[in-house]
Parts: C-alpha cells; sequence; structure tokens
C-alpha cells in the first residue's frame, strides 16, 4: 500500500515481510535455543540410565522435568512481569542454559569418584534448577522474539523460526550421538551437555541483539516526537503512527471506535464465561488471563495434547516388541517427522496468511486428530513410513497456526501470559497422557495396544471439537 503524505515509512517492509536484519537475528536466536534443548532434552533419560537411574527414578525425573519446565511457565510469564522484566528474564535465561554446563560435568566426576547415589541426585538438583528457570524465562523470550518485526510478515517469519527450530533440534541430537560414539559413557554426556550449554548462551547473545535491532530500526525510521529533545524539528507523527515496540493502540477516532467494539466484545467473552464458569474458575486459581477465546483454545488443546502423548509410550512398544522393528527404526521415523515439518512450514504459512490462523488451526487439529487412525492400520514396520511423514506435515501446520493464533489473540502486554498458559497446560496434559499410556502399556497384552490408539483418537477429537468451537477474534 502507498505512503500516505504526512505519515512516517512503516517500520515493516513494503514488502509485508519482516526486516532482514530482525528476520536474520531472530532465526539464529532460535536455531541456537534449539540446539542446546535438543540434546539436553533428548538424553535426559539416558545419562540418567548411565548414572544408574532405575525405572521408577527414570519416571519421576521425566515428570518431574515436564511439570518445572512447561507447567510453570504461566507463573514465570506473571514472575517476569513484575519488578524489572528484562533484567529477570535474562537473568533466568543465563540461569536455564548456563546450568547444563554444570549439569553433566558435576555429576560424571562425582559417578567417577565412586558415588554414584549422590551423582544421580546432583542431577536431579541442577536439572530442576534449570527447569524452573527455563520456565521464567521462556514465555517473555518466546513471546517478544515472535512478535518484534511487527504485525507485517508475521506469519512467514514464524514460520522461518520454526523451521530454525526443528533443524536446530536435528543438529543437536544428531551431534550429540555422533559425539557419544566417539567419547562413550558419562564423560560424552559431560562434554556434550556442555557444549550445548554454550550454544544456549550464543543465543541469549542473540536474542539480545535482535531487541537492539529492532530498537535501531524502530529509532531510525520513525520521526522524533515534538519536545523529545532532539533539536530537529521534526513534526510529531501523524495520528494513528506509534513505535511499533510500544504495543500502544491508536488514537484516531476510527482506532477508538474499534478499541471500544473490542472492550465490548471482551466483556461479553468473560460473560460467557461466567455463565460456563469452568475457565473463570481455573483462571481464578492459575492466574491465567480471564479470556474465554484464550480458555477455549487452551482446553482444546490440552485435551488434544494429552490424546496426542498417549502415542509416545505406546508406539514404541507396538513397533518393536509385537512387529519385531529394529529399536534404530525409531530414530529414522522421528526423521522423517521432522523434516516434512520442516518442508511444510512455508506452506501452511502462505495459507494461514490467506485464510487466518483460526482456520488453518481447525483444519491442521482434525489432522492431527486422526493420526491415530493410522497406528491402528499399521501391521508392518513400512507402514509407519507414510504414516511419520504425514504426522509432520499435521503437526507442523498445528504448532505454527496455534502460535499464530495466540498471538492473534493475545494483547501486546498479555502474551508471554497466553503463550505460557498454553505451555502450562499441554505440558501438564502431555504428563499425565503419558503416564495414562505407559500403565496401560505395562498391564495389558502388546496385542491390546490398539485400544490405546483408540482411546488416542478418542481424545484428540474431544479436544479439536473444543478448538473447534472457540470464539471468533475480535475485529
Amino acid at each position: 500500500m502507498a505512503q500516505q503524505p504526512g505519515r512516517s515509512q512503516p517500520f515493516e517492509e513494503a514488502s509485508g515481510r519482516v526486516p532482514k536484519a530482525i528476520w536474520r537475528w531472530g532465526v539464529v536466536e532460535a536455531f541456537c535455543a534449539a540446539v542446546w534443548s535438543g540434546p539436553t532434552a533428548s538424553f535426559l533419560s539416558a545419562f540418567a540410565v548411565e548414572l544408574g537411574a532405575g525405572g521408577g527414578q527414570l519416571g519421576i525425573l521425566l515428570a518431574l522435568n515436564t511439570f518445572l519446565s512447561n507447567g510453570l511457565q504461566l507463573q514465570g510469564a506473571r514472575w517476569a512481569r513484575a519488578g524489572s522484566g528484562a533484567r529477570r528474564v535474562y537473568g533466568t535465561a543465563l540461569v536455564a542454559r548456563g546450568s547444563w554446563l554444570l549439569a553433566g560435568a558435576v555429576p560424571a566426576a562425582v559417578l567417577v569418584a565412586g558415588y554414584p547415589v549422590a551423582a544421580l541426585v546432583l542431577f536431579l538438583v541442577v536439572l530442576g534448577i534449570a527447569s524452573v528457570a527455563a520456565a521464567a524465562a521462556s514465555p517473555a523470550m518466546g513471546a517478544r522474539a515472535a512478535t518484534v518485526g511487527g504485525e507485517s510478515g508475521r506469519t512467514r517469519y514464524l514460520a522461518d523460526r520454526a523451521i530454525a527450530t526443528w533443524v536446530g533440534s536435528l543438529v543437536g541430537t544428531a551431534a550429540m550421538t555422533g559425539l557419544l560414539q566417539i567419547v562413550p559413557g558419562v564423560t560424552g554426556y559431560g562434554v556434550g551437555f556442555g557444549m550445548a550449554s554454550l550454544i544456549g548462551l550464543l543465543g541469549i547473545g542473540a536474542y539480545a541483539t535482535l531487541i537492539a535491532t529492532e530498537r535501531r530500526l524502530a529509532i531510525r525510521t520513525l520521526p522524533p516526537a515534538s519536545g523529545a529533545g532532539s533539536g530537529s524539528g521534526a513534526p510529531a507523527p501523524a495520528s494513528g503512527t506509534t513505535r511499533p515496540d510500544a504495543g500502544t493502540a491508536s488514537t484516531s477516532p476510527m482506532a477508538q471506535a474499534a478499541q471500544a467494539a473490542q472492550a465490548a466484545q471482551a466483556a461479553h467473552g468473560i460473560r460467557r464465561d461466567d455463565a460456563a464458569g469452568v475457565w473463570r474458575a481455573i483462571a481464578r486459581r492459575s492466574g491465567a488471563p480471564p479470556s474465554m477465546a484464550l480458555g477455549s483454545i487452551v482446553i482444546g488443546a490440552a485435551i488434544l495434547q494429552g490424546g496426542a502423548s498417549m502415542i509416545g509410550p505406546a508406539a514404541p512398544i507396538w513397533l518393536v516388541r509385537y512387529l519385531e522393528m529394529p529399536a534404530s527404526y525409531l530414530g529414522a521415523l522421528s526423521l522423517m517427522s521432522s523434516l516434512t515439518a520442516i518442508a511444510s512450514q512455508r506452506l501452511w504459512a502462505r495459507w494461514i496468511d490467506r485464510a487466518g490462523p483460526g482456520r488453518v488451526l481447525t483444519f491442521a487439529g482434525a489432522a492431527a486428530a486422526v493420526i491415530p487412525i493410522g497406528w491402528m492400520l499399521v501391521w508392518a514396520p513400512w507402514v509407519a513410513i507414510p504414516l511419520n511423514l504425514y504426522s509432520g506435515v499435521a503437526w507442523g501446520g498445528y504448532s505454527l497456526a496455534m502460535t499464530s493464533r495466540l498471538l492473534e489473540l493475545a494483547p501486546p502486554a498479555e502474551r508471554p501470559a497466553y503463550l505460557g498458559t498454553y505451555a502450562a497446560a499441554v505440558g501438564i496434559a502431555g504428563a499425565i497422557g503419558s503416564l495414562l499410556a505407559g500403565g496401560l502399556v505395562a498391564f495389558v497384552p502388546i496385542g491390546w495396544i490398539p485400544v490405546i490408539f483408540l482411546a488416542s483418537f478418542l481424545t484428540r477429537g474431544l479436544g479439536w471439537w473444543s478448538l473447534r468451537g472457540k470464539p471468533a477474534p475480535v475485529a
């Protein structure tokens, strides 16, 4: 759209894309964060086993990590907003990523010294500290990095960040696997976790540069307001023009009318929520935003994720023990799913831009909900190949549409709380689903595992139905 006379050049590029400098640092930040989180998440169980953890201890470790790192993200978002938010975010991020310099090296040294119990306890303690710190930093960093380029071109920017995340996770996991082949045992884990930590810390530097780049571009492209002491004599921006990082609405009459309509619709959503009672009670107890639109998405996504997590314990047992597939095949299937998710991101981004994130979220949620039907039809190991290819496409679109939808609904100041609420809900639901399915797998005959697939399908379907019935966004 042509620039109107008297208005300053907008922050976004005229092409409708995020500025290249912001895109570059946003992608680098996402890649470094994924390289850090890939090995530190994927090899938790293996390192704990090396330290002597048994099945019960391993279950406690995984459940504790899931609860702390995901379940506390809403509280982390609220805590980061109190006091000096920026310092708290950077401080907790440094603790979350820097603590992995110790998470592998110290327990490994204690184990070599002949104290296996102390080594495992130390690992649990450091893991707990890192998980709590990650929960405190992730919502604010994720929301800020996802919206730093403004509204124009955001979907493609989010898609490119998602691609960087997938690639970074694959690179980190593959590098850790190769390192353990060269340096086996606890020493390899110590070295690998330390390297991942250093790359994660570089990601914090990229995040800081990303924020500084946005401020520099905003100052360069917008004229200073009158009376700001610049001495340039430039006029103030025209009505309706604001700094892109201010997060404030326009003061024009049309914008004021839109704000009034938003307030009325928001109040209507709260009244409907009062009638239903469920989300208001949850929000009051947890401190989540009371938006009914958010509540509908969070409840539906949590149910869907709980059903999806049932596949985790069931599918490997079905493939390896019932269909006699080599265990190494599981890694190849995961790689295929990741690659198709990466390849489909740009296509999903274009569709979201045309149809809107709400409509695409409904479609992608339905696509993810029917995946267990495919698992019920896996009668030979090779059938899992096209199923995992399809799964990567479905979940890739679902994740991108979900992020776009949450950012669309959230007021700028509440974006960390919206993302934190969603992460907490799906994290807790995922842990519950995994525990339930793991218990069923342990007690039912292997031939009955398709019943778990059916339960996963029904649970996902219920979650999708709730997502499908979400309130329409305010204009």
